[in-house]
């Protein structure tokens, strides 16, 4: 698909941006490297033994590949531990299994605080940022949002958008891009610091990342029950 998208677009491939190195998002790079003579740079994160990396990442790191196509690197460890995002043209975040639509990943090698903060790291790009999700969970995703908020209007109406426009994975018109500003609107885990989400997870001192890992195990126990 990748190979037919750049003949169809008159493109070459030369870089691979890899957010993290589960199967399901890197598990083609050896073979695409192989494929394609033309890649020369393999991105993924410091630590995170993507295969076929050439170059690991960090926080803050920008660089550049094509004509103009520039790239700041977010460092989020907690899914995986070298997770990173790639903020692109200042105008798209890719964002891997850290943050999805009305959603996040699970904590598999992390902290509550490490998922805290990468989410603080993406919530701070402007509010018109396309947010480029790794997995298409959005029907499910919002369904939990109104458990967690149930007189939120807002993802209410949410929910009923993502119902209608299915999957993009059946041939339906599907549900990505998000924004920064319809995440911070709609997600829980990205609305920890509201009234409707701190009394959603109380009691509860003035603990962030104890909210953010409630709202996690919260998902996580209302997903058994589905």
């Amino acid at each position: 698909a990748i190979q037919k998208a750049a003949s169809d677009n008159d493109a070459t491939i030369t870089t691979l941006l890899t957010t993290h190195n589960h199967w399901d998002h890197s598990g083609g790079n050896l073979k695409l490297i192989k494929a394609v003579s033309s890649i020369d740079r393999v991105y993924g994160g410091k630590g995170d033994g993507v295969p076929g990396c050439t170059h690991e990442v960090t926080d803050g790191d920008t660089f550049s590949f094509g004509a103009k196509t520039s790239v700041k690197v977010l460092f989020t460890p907690c899914h995986t531990v070298g997770h990173v995002c790639y903020f692109v043209d200042n105008a798209h975040v890719f964002t891997g299994d850290t943050m999805f639509v009305s959603g996040c990943g699970n904590f598999n090698t992390g902290t509550p605080q490490q998922m805290t903060d990468a989410f603080d790291k993406i919530l701070a790009l402007p509010d018109d940022t396309n947010v480029w999700v790794g997995h298409e969970y959005t029907a499910k995703n919002c369904a939990f949002a109104c458990f967690c908020e149930p007189n939120n209007d807002a993802i209410r109406q949410r929910y009923e958008w993502a119902k209608k426009q299915g999957s993009i994975h059946a041939g339906q018109k599907g549900t990505v891009p998000s924004t920064i500003g319809m995440e911070k609107a709609c997600n829980p885990f990205a609305r920890i610091d509201t009234m409707t989400v701190m009394e959603f997870c109380a009691p509860c001192d003035d603990n962030r990342a104890e909210r953010m890992r409630l709202v996690r195990k919260a998902k996580d126990d209302w997903g058994r029950r589905k």
